[in-house]
């Protein structure tokens, strides 16, 4: 009974990695434009860079840095000291703005995808794209 609940999570988390990584082919920009928003240039060259990868079939596990970060940015982790430029971005932003709902469904793409990346490599499972 333990072994088919393990393969069920594992079945779970290989699905939840291929939506992720389909979110991300068909809706990376979203990401980049969000980064930008958030986070200037040099965030949305980090979220294009993840999204390149996605879309050319590359292993994210190599971008599990830039994932996570990006997920930080996204859910303002950056913006509690007050003298950074992403707290700049974020303070200019009006709530209502579309742009800001656009970056929290981001956030939450994130969150999914980076959990069920995480847990596949916890599981052993690199080459996260031969899971897509």
């Amino acid at each position: 009974m333990q072994h088919s609940q393990t393969i069920d999570a594992l079945l779970r988390h290989i699905n939840r990695a291929q939506v992720f990584l389909r979110w991300l082919r068909g809706e990376g920009e979203s990401l980049v434009a969000s980064a930008q928003l958030l986070g200037g240039s040099h965030w949305a060259r980090r979220a294009s860079t993840v999204v390149h990868a996605a879309r050319a079939g590359h292993d994210l596990s190599a971008h599990r840095g830039a994932l996570r970060s990006l997920r930080r940015l996204l859910h303002l982790e950056f913006v509690r000291d007050l003298e950074t430029p992403e707290a700049a971005r974020f303070a200019a932003l009006h709530p209502d703005d579309p742009r800001a709902d656009q970056a929290r469904l981001c956030a939450e793409a994130l969150d999914r995808g980076v959990r069920a990346l995480e847990a596949l490599r916890l599981a052993g499972i690199s080459g996260v794209e031969g899971a897509a």
